[in-house]
């Protein structure tokens, strides 16, 4: 069979792969110049940078993203690492010598004393979600469906929760109930919306500090976080010459204007310069909206997918400043990755970036130096550094354009809290907002990251009413994240084969 793939971005390639794996012809198209998506890297003046803090968890060995890779020969060289946590006014960095898996939870009995019952129950049910989900990772048998279901019995009681509502079961104090809250604001997410149960699977302690052993009785158990050395972008150039090794073909610098539909089946892609190229199956990924009602036609949908594509909501954008400096601000930070918050109001936070009010770094930001896992992407003696946070797609006043140089700058300023003189050792500075990412990605609205995690929220199927056609990537059924984009793929593509 002939594969139509449209993105060259992770579920593309994911996609992609698994098809030329099995012997069919494949054709990848992308826009941009190069393949990846938002792995590929930001230049600028001698610097290279990724899109965004790519500490990322599956991907350490005996993970599931891993073994994915392993199918296609692609093994990459990883190291753990973890991040600190800043809030308004108590700070969580790692202790400098070792204090055990549950130091987070014994330094916050210090600080919050009246929680101090409240912590030991909540870190119960954390070792039981982590049991479910070393279940959910085991490879599917009938001993393996028991043991999930046994190990969901005791967190059973919690899962009609949202996250608010989970938070104060366990805590009063609002500050204590924030810190772990505040990880939805990456998904652009009211803790009001969100399951509960997401709590503990976003705040995995493992991803607060690196030397916590993953093995429990000689087994992997828990999941580790780490970088991948050279640069999150190695994913895309491994998957890419896997695809064209294998005989595929990544049509970069070109756009699919149409999916042609012939008798309710996707027929093969007309090309924006009028180029028809025919395929028996077309996978399609990025906006879901933009996808289904621009490049399909509205007119192949049924009522039912009509309204998914209504009602399901992407995140919002994020807004960046990349520079270059002087100096290594792991240094001063003592990590790579640190999560700086400016509120504990994560309800008024989410509804201001969704009514397009940018928050100018007030309600925080990340501080992330990926030149600390790929040293390369700076000239000898300099480092990169990049200032990140979430933001409108569209301003409600002004516009991005006319507005970014400023609020860099207001950036850079909060940012200096933690960094002092930071503006006086940047040598080179690269600015990406929603438009940028827009153009990047080919959506008429950013969307950095997928979907918000919406409680009994359904997202676009990869099956779709057309014959053939699958929708695939970061605002599928499978939403974003690493490992969620590229299973997602991988079990679109096993769907379509059986079909």
């Amino acid at each position: 069979m002939k594969f139509a793939v449209i993105g060259a971005g992770l579920a593309g390639l994911v996609f992609g792969a698994m098809a030329v794996k099995d012997g069919h012809e494949v054709v990848i198209y992308d826009k941009n110049p190069v393949a990846g998506g938002v792995l590929a890297l930001c230049e600028a003046g001698g610097y290279r940078f990724e899109q965004g803090p790519l500490l990322m968890c599956d991907l350490l060995p005996g993970e599931p993203m891993s073994d994915l890779l392993a199918q296609f020969g692609i093994h990459l060289d990883l190291m753990r690492a973890d991040r600190n946590v800043e809030m308004p006014d108590y700070s969580m960095q790692k202790p400098e010598k070792y204090e055990g898996p549950y130091w987070r939870r014994d330094r916050l009995k210090e600080l919050f004393p009246s929680d101090a019952k409240g912590l030991d129950e909540y870190y119960r049910f954390y070792d039981n979600m982590m049991r479910v989900r070393y279940n959910l990772n085991r490879k599917p048998s009938l001993r393996s469906a028991f043991a999930l279901a046994a190990s969901f019995v005791p967190v059973a009681r919690y899962s009609r929760m949202t996250a608010q509502q989970l938070v104060e079961h366990f805590f009063k104090d609002r500050k204590l109930q924030a810190l772990y809250t505040g990880i939805l604001a990456d998904y652009c997410a009211d803790p009001d919306e969100v399951w509960g149960l997401a709590v503990p699977m976003t705040n995995l302690e493992t991803g607060f500090d690196d030397r916590i052993p993953l093995e429990k009785n000689g087994r992997k158990f828990l999941g580790g976080f780490g970088y991948i050395k050279g640069g999150c972008q190695k994913i895309a150039e491994e998957l890419s010459s896997y695809i064209t090794q294998n005989g595929g073909v990544i049509k970069l610098n070109t756009v699919v204007g149409k999916v042609l539909v012939e008798n309710g089946r996707a027929a093969g892609v007309r090309l924006a310069d009028g180029t028809f190229e025919k395929a028996d199956v077309v996978a399609g990924s990025g906006s879901g909206r933009d996808f289904f009602l621009k490049t399909v036609g509205e007119e192949y949908l049924d009522s039912s997918y009509k309204n998914i594509l209504e009602t399901y909501r992407p995140m919002e954008a994020v807004f960046m400043v990349h520079a270059g400096v002087d100096f290594n601000p792991v240094d001063v930070l003592g990590t790579a990755l640190c999560y700086c918050y400016g509120s504990y109001d994560l309800h008024r936070a989410t509804e201001r970036l969704r009514n397009g009010e940018y928050h100018d770094g007030e309600d925080g930001f990340l501080l992330f130096v990926p030149s600390y896992h790929a040293p390369e992407f700076a000239p000898p003696g300099r480092h990169c550094l990049t200032v990140y946070t979430v933001a409108p797609d569209t301003l409600k006043d002004g516009d991005w354009e006319s507005e970014k140089e400023k609020y860099a700058d207001h950036l850079l300023e909060r940012a200096e809290r933690y960094l002092p003189g930071l503006r006086q050792h940047i040598t080179v500075k690269k600015i990406m907002t929603a438009a940028d990412y827009r153009n990047l990605t080919h959506m008429s609205k950013s969307s950095f990251g997928g979907t918000v995690p919406v409680r009994h929220q359904k997202n676009p199927p990869h099956k779709t009413p057309v014959k053939n056609l699958w929708f695939i990537g970061q605002q599928s059924e499978n939403g974003g994240g690493l490992w969620a984009v590229s299973g997602g793929a991988a079990a679109a593509y096993k769907a379509c084969i059986r079909r």
